[in-house]
């Protein structure tokens, strides 16, 4: 992989600093204080590349679904890569990545989710979900957006969660699709969650394509042969 310049990108309105080089998080961030997320992009023996997320508040991540389009879409437009897959590594594992150019659009395997027993006995709808990060879905026919206005940052923070919990509150609008609005840990309000869409459509219970609508877009799902979720949707540079 060739190196690039720091470049910034969204996907559905989250955005990120993309970093090629070796200066620290702290400083990056600190002169980046509008973005969502820095994204660490380095050669790597085994994937195509690897990819460090940092947060808002400089705390590292595990998984970020609308990260690595960005990161997919940049390595393939400009040609860091051969072809139009790209494996990607995160601490969660490696993200099969497979970027359509003529509409910048990016569909990436996520891991198999893991439905967690876990309850809290104050929030009974609370659904909790592995997707490499910790996830929590709140259900609600209410409107999303003043759910979490009202609760995002308490449950985010509760002490039941030690490292903290990316919490999304959904309404099932159609039979394939919902509206939802995130809370991240280290962020606080933000446009979409790629994982956090994942998270959505596992609890929701459906098969076939799903869409997950929030402020910042519209993102798709499935689940391939084994069981993974692939989301889909764009990216782009700001």
């Amino acid at each position: 992989m060739n190196v690039s310049h720091d470049v910034m990108m969204h996907g559905a309105s989250n955005t990120f600093l993309i970093h090629f080089g070796d200066e620290t998080p702290e400083n990056l961030l600190r002169n980046h204080q509008d973005v969502d997320g820095l994204l660490v992009v380095k050669n790597d023996d085994i994937a195509d590349a690897s990819m460090r997320i940092y947060n808002a508040n400089g705390l590292e991540a595990e998984q970020c679904g609308n990260g690595l389009r960005c990161v997919a879409l940049h390595l393939v437009r400009n040609r860091m890569v051969d072809g139009n897959h790209v494996r990607i590594k995160t601490l969660s594992g490696i993200n099969p990545c497979v970027v359509t150019e003529g509409c910048n659009e990016v569909a990436v395997t996520l891991s198999k989710p893991i439905v967690q027993k876990t309850r809290i006995d104050a929030y009974p709808n609370l659904k909790f979900v592995d997707m490499g990060n910790p996830n929590a879905v709140f259900w609600t026919e209410e409107d999303p957006l003043e759910i979490r206005e009202q609760l995002g940052k308490k449950l985010c923070n509760l002490p039941d969660f030690k490292l903290g919990m990316n919490v999304h509150f959904a309404r099932l609008d159609e039979e394939q699709y919902a509206t939802c609005a995130s809370w991240e840990r280290g962020v606080g309000p933000t446009d979409a969650s790629g994982t956090g869409g994942a998270s959505v459509f596992v609890t929701s219970g459906k098969q076939g394509t799903f869409y997950v609508s929030s402020v910042g877009g519209t993102l798709h799902y499935h689940f391939d042969d084994n069981g993974n979720v692939v989301l889909a949707g764009p990216a782009s540079y700001v």
